[in-house]
């Protein structure tokens, strides 16, 4: 009846059926938004598909790439993409601030208020623990405290020989068999046909689960995994679903998201209530950031395995070229024939395309971009970003700026070439490679994350014969606001074939 009516008015009357169907649309914002003066604004847009967004907003000023505006909801934010423009915002402590994104994502996981105080408040200079020459907060602390353990040296030397004694006895085929998908199944509405000694594998799965896993009993040793014997696939669904509580969404359109992130908290929970003598085998500032906490009186109430199995396929989908070239290149690491652990060392500084594989993989497939709060209006770019609003630094537009990457392959093929050879070595240095964001908010494990990563590779290429059942490109789920790592469509999983080396 109402849309026969609405039909009606418009033919017989259109400038009152216009007035009608505008109307019905005020009405509804000011439900959704309970706001006097509503704007269209990219909110439908930058959720559904936030890099194709981003990318056509880019056209309006290609010319020179000044900052830009989005209007999300009543939000105005401020998009940066100019790489100089970029770094400056980094360098920026005074007028584009973090603190505010932190705090609010420390209440999305449930931390009262007396918590997020203290936690900001600065400390004195001579406190117990952690050295604080400069009266910092405990906010400041801690990301400071990863990178003690994090970068080049003997500490994170210790993370990766943990992270090798777990991956090493999962890489037989004996321990892959759990993973193994029977004939029965299916791809793409095609049967998968097995062969003789050898295991199909969805690759995704084996990836996250053996990164997972590993990196759990690294960082906390063996006690966090017995809390709770499904946390490893707890995380693999908060890691995946995120981007949601980052941007806030509603509760009852997060309810996967929420229990997951509840199921981590409530295992994390009961490991920080274990006495510290009971637990052992755990990184250094696992112990230094809890013993932190507890001197404030804080208590414990309630893209490592994406890009593995993203350097993998892209290995895998070009056969033998780069598999065969990889061998080759760290063989040498292996300094006996029965000898089943690398040199690390020769791995990490005497393997050019290893490395030139780790950064075109990165390059293609992280979607890192920080977020300030603009605490007084500042110039930038050409122009004056108002107090109050917000600025997004998105870093995969710079990754595939033809300008930058696109001189000798196009930026959306995998060509690893890119980085070696002269010249190439400021590819991945400078204002135009953020894989990992920059200035206060750069993510400290991006050495351990390189280091497992590419053992995981080199190991498993050493031991197994790895071929696509389907030689195909997954298909990246670009079009999610997501942090760190793209994650592959829905159903896109990939399976491989596996046998082992002889």
């Amino acid at each position: 009846m109402l849309f026969e009516f609405l039909v009606d008015i418009s033919q017989t009357h259109p400038s009152l059926g216009a007035a009608i169907v505008a109307l019905g649309v005020l009405v509804a914002w000011r439900f959704w938004r309970f706001s006097i003066q509503p704007s269209p604004g990219h909110g439908g847009a930058f959720f559904s598909n936030t890099n194709a967004l981003l990318s056509r907003a880019q056209e309006y000023s290609k010319t020179d790439h000044s900052p830009f505006t989005l209007t999300i909801a009543n939000s105005l934010m401020y998009v940066i993409s100019r790489p100089q423009d970029i770094a400056e915002a980094y360098r920026n402590t005074e007028t584009l601030s973090f603190n505010e994104f932190a705090q609010t994502m420390m209440r999305a996981f449930g931390n009262t208020e007396s918590c997020i105080k203290a936690t900001f408040t600065p400390l004195s200079r001579d406190k117990p623990g952690f050295p604080n020459p400069r009266g910092k907060s405990l906010a400041t602390l801690v990301p400071q405290m990863p990178m003690h353990q994090l970068f080049p040296g003997d500490n994170l030397d210790f993370l990766e020989k943990q992270f090798l004694d777990c991956v090493t006895p999962r890489l037989n085929m004996a321990a892959l068999r759990p993973y193994q998908v029977r004939s029965s199944s299916t791809q793409g509405g095609n049967r998968i046909q097995e062969k003789e000694d050898a295991l199909v594998l969805p690759l995704m799965e084996w990836c996250s689960d053996v990164f997972t896993r590993a990196g759990q009993q690294a960082y906390f040793g063996p006690e966090l995994a017995n809390t709770d014997l499904t946390l490893a696939k707890s995380f693999f669904v908060f890691d995946d679903l995120s981007w949601q509580l980052l941007y806030q969404y509603p509760d009852f359109l997060a309810g996967e998201m929420r229990a997951s992130r509840d199921a981590i908290q409530r295992a994390l929970t009961t490991y920080v209530q274990l006495p510290q003598d009971q637990r052992h085998g755990d990184a250094w500032f696992t112990k230094a950031v809890e013993n932190e906490m507890r001197a404030l009186g804080i208590k414990s109430t309630p893209t490592h395995r994406k890009i593995s199995f993203w350097l993998l396929t892209y290995l895998l989908h070009h056969g033998l070229h780069y598999i065969n070239a990889i061998r080759t290149e760290t063989n040498p690491a292996f300094l006996t024939p029965t000898n089943p652990l690398p040199d690390l060392t020769y791995l990490h500084n005497h393997c050019p395309l290893l490395d030139a594989l780790w950064n075109e993989t990165i390059r293609m497939s992280t979607y890192s971009a920080s977020v300030r709060l603009i605490t007084a209006d500042t110039p930038l770019g050409g122009k004056i970003l108002r107090k109050g609003n917000r600025v997004l630094l998105p870093s995969r537009q710079l990754h595939f700026d033809p300008a930058f990457f696109g001189a000798d392959s196009p930026v959306d093929e995998f060509r690893p070439e890119r980085f070696v050879g002269k010249g190439s070595r400021n590819l991945a240095r400078g204002d135009v490679w953020r894989p990992f964001g920059g200035g206060v908010t750069m993510c400290p494990g991006r050495y351990v994350a390189k280091r497992f990563v590419l053992l995981f590779v080199v190991l498993v290429l050493r031991r197994f014969d790895v071929e696509m059942v389907e030689r195909r490109l997954p298909v990246a789920d670009v079009g999610k606001p997501v942090v760190g790592t793209v994650s592959m469509r829905e159903g896109e999983e990939v399976w491989v074939r596996v046998t082992e080396r002889v």
